[in-house]
Parts: structure tokens; C-alpha cells; sequence
């Protein structure tokens, strides 16, 4: 037993050094800082059970500790799953508070009571985590999931049979003995503690390419998509379109005296405008419509099998919109009362190669609204 719990505490020692050299790549940190700490936690109390002769003299300091880092995993799990709980602070609190609990209420026990509390306390953190895994669907690594999810719930399972083992042998229940079953527990939980170090790094490799995708498709200041997303995204709309024969809208906006926010009110107010815009935009177009920020203060919208009646009726809602927007934003204090005026074009394009000159009517309309008084939508050739 001693060699095995060793090797534990080395593979959670290297655990945690594996996540907090890689852990910069992963936005805030939060989950991996969270494993990290449940993995060293478990290291020490591995390291309880390795100085141990047998299971029954590891002293309870170090099954406290094993069981703590056993939760602050669980829960990292559950956090990169569901993004819950949101402040981590109370719920690690409750985690450490409930162990004391069960250390004390079980103090003086005899050691087969003592195994049967703590076997049910671990089982209960191993199989929130295990079925999440377990029924992941909007992942990339699903097999991996599986495999992970699995392995919880079967070290989950095995706890249990194992904990009413001891209890039911200690109340005298006539049960052949088991055989080495502390090394087969052993064995389980070190498989485990390395898959669950595969699956963690996995995830973070998957969270650290979809964070660099998001970097090379979108606009850090408004959270649309950027200009050379948005121009390669909508060739197949309009090649498809194309080949339908459907109209499509294409539509660009832009602040009203954009300049004079900035020379006004400064740069910073300026970017709020462009933040309010970002965040209202969305819910101003069709889901399937696409939308960046083109450039400066002007942004682009495409809508796939659309004619004039409804681009104009979406162009309208966003000049509208967007004024609603800015004296809401002005209200609460976030930014400066502000109007856009909108351009449009719509008709069957010829293909991909046709948005070029589909913009350069959106942008000749959108001349129109701006010398017409501005606040104003415009659609070419109407």
C-alpha cells in the first residue's frame, strides 16, 4: 500500500505542477487553480497514507486532507461543466466545514466505521462529476468524456461496495474476506487521478484553441465578429443565394458625429458608444443574420433570403434601436445619448464575388442618410 499511496502523492504533485504551467492559458484560471489546489491537497494526504503501515494507522489529519482535495476536484468538474458555482469562496468553505463534520462525528470510532463514513462521503463528491461527464454532448472530446465520466462513477461505486464491506464486517455479517482490496482501491484511484489529469489537460488545450479562435474572429471592444470573419462568413450565403435565385440585404450603419463623442466627451466615452452597440445589435437583427464591426465606427450586417420589405424592416429597427440604446446607456450613466444612420442594399446577388459591389450600394445609401439629416434609413435605388 505504501509504495502505490506515494506514487499517488507524486501524480498529484505532478498534476498540479502539469496545471499551473499551462494554467495562464485558460481565460481567468478559475477551474484549473481550483483542481490544482484539490490535486495538492490530495498529495498530502497521499502522503499520509504512504508513511502508513496499513490503512487502519494513516492518521485521520491526512483522510481529512484526501477527502477535502477529493471535493475541491469534484467541484472543479462540476464548474467546468455547468460554469457553477459562480463564487467558489462559500462553496469550498462548506466543503472543508462538512469534512469537519464527519472527522469529528466519527472521532474514537472504530476503524471500519470510520472507513464506511468516509467511503459514502467520497462516493457523493465522485458522482455529480461522473455523470456530468458521463452525459456531455456539446463537447469535442466526448470519448475522453466518457471514459472520464466512467472511471468517476466507478471509483464511486466501488467506494460504496467497499465502505458496506467494512460496516457489514464489522457488524458481523457473515462475508467471505476480500482479498487485497485496499490495493484494488489503490489502483483505482491512481487510474483514476491520471485519466483525470488527461481529461483536464485535454480541456484545457480545447478551451485554449477556441479561445484563440474567438481572438482571430472577434472584435475585442464590441464582441461582434471582425471584418475578415464576417467577409469569409457570408460567401456561402451568397454563393447559395446565387444558386437559389433569392434576394439577399446587406446593410451598414454608422455613429452620427462619431468625432464629436470622441472630442466632446473623450476616447473612452466613445468606446462605450461602440460597446452599447455590441451589445444591442444582436438582439436587433434575425438569429441567422451575420454582423460585425466593419471598421471604425461603422458596422455591417448581411441577411440571407431577404427581400426589400424585410430589409427595410430590419434596417429601421436598428436605427430605431440603436437611439433606444444610447439614451438607456445615457440613463444609467454608461455612456452618451447617440443615433446611427443606416444604408441598405437588396437584390439577387451573382455570387461571393458580388458583396464587394452589394457594400458599395449599402455605403452609397448610407451617404444618402447621412446628407438627408442623418438618423435616417436609406435603401439604394428606392
Amino acid at each position: 500500500m505504501a509504495s502505490l499511496s506515494l506514487a499517488l502523492c507524486v501524480l498529484c504533485a505532478v498534476t498540479v505542477a502539469l496545471l499551473l504551467v499551462h494554467g495562464h492559458l485558460d481565460g481567468d484560471g478559475h477551474d484549473l487553480r481550483l483542481l490544482a489546489l484539490g490535486k495538492g491537497v490530495q498529495a498530502a494526504g497521499w502522503l499520509g497514507f504512504g508513511l502508513a503501515t496499513a490503512a487502519s494507522d494513516v492518521m485521520p489529519p491526512f483522510r481529512f486532507l484526501l477527502l477535502v482535495g477529493l471535493g475541491f476536484e469534484a467541484l472543479a468538474i462540476v464548474r467546468v461543466r455547468t460554469g457553477r458555482p459562480a463564487k467558489l469562496l462559500p462553496v469550498l468553505a462548506g466543503v472543508v466545514a462538512l469534512h469537519v463534520l464527519l472527522a469529528v462525528a466519527v472521532a474514537g470510532r472504530p476503524f471500519e466505521v470510520r472507513a464506511f463514513v468516509q467511503s459514502m462521503a467520497a462516493a457523493v463528491l465522485f458522482l455529480p462529476g461522473g455523470v456530468l461527464l458521463l452525459v456531455a454532448r456539446d463537447v469535442t472530446s466526448r470519448r475522453l468524456h466518457g471514459v472520464t465520466g466512467g472511471a468517476y462513477l466507478a471509483v464511486a461505486a466501488f467506494t460504496l461496495l467497499r465502505g458496506g464491506y467494512l460496516l457489514a464486517r464489522h457488524e458481523g455479517a457473515d462475508i467471505p474476506a476480500v482479498p487485497h482490496m485496499e490495493m484494488i482501491g489503490l489502483l483505482l484511484l491512481q487510474a483514476l487521478a491520471f485519466i483525470g489529469c488527461v481529461w483536464f489537460v485535454v480541456v484545457l488545450r480545447e478551451r485554449y484553441e477556441a479561445h484563440i479562435h474567438r481572438l482571430a474572429t472577434t472584435d475585442a471592444l464590441t464582441g461582434l465578429h471582425n471584418r475578415r470573419h464576417f467577409l469569409s462568413a457570408v460567401e456561402p450565403a451568397l454563393a447559395l443565394a446565387a444558386r437559389k435565385g433569392t434576394p439577399v440585404g446587406v446593410i451598414i450603419f454608422d455613429v452620427d458625429h462619431f468625432k464629436r463623442v470622441n472630442d466632446t466627451h473623450g476616447h473612452p466615452m466613445g468606446d462605450a458608444v461602440l460597446r452599447c452597440i455590441g451589445a444591442a445589435l444582436p438582439a436587433l437583427v434575425r438569429g441567422y443574420d451575420a454582423t460585425c464591426r466593419f471598421g471604425g465606427e461603422e458596422f455591417a450586417a448581411v441577411l440571407p433570403d431577404a427581400d426589400g420589405a424585410v430589409t427595410d424592416l430590419v434596417g429601421e429597427r436598428i436605427r430605431q434601436g440603436m437611439e433606444r440604446a444610447g439614451l438607456e446607456a445615457a440613463e444609467q450613466g454608461r455612456g452618451v445619448p447617440f443615433t446611427v444612420s443606416v444604408g441598405a442594399a437588396c437584390r439577387v446577388p451573382g455570387g461571393p464575388q458580388d458583396l464587394d459591389g452589394m457594400l458599395a450600394e449599402a455605403d452609397a445609401a448610407l451617404y444618402e442618410a447621412k446628407h438627408g439629416g442623418r438618423n435616417a434609413y436609406r435603401r439604394h435605388g428606392v
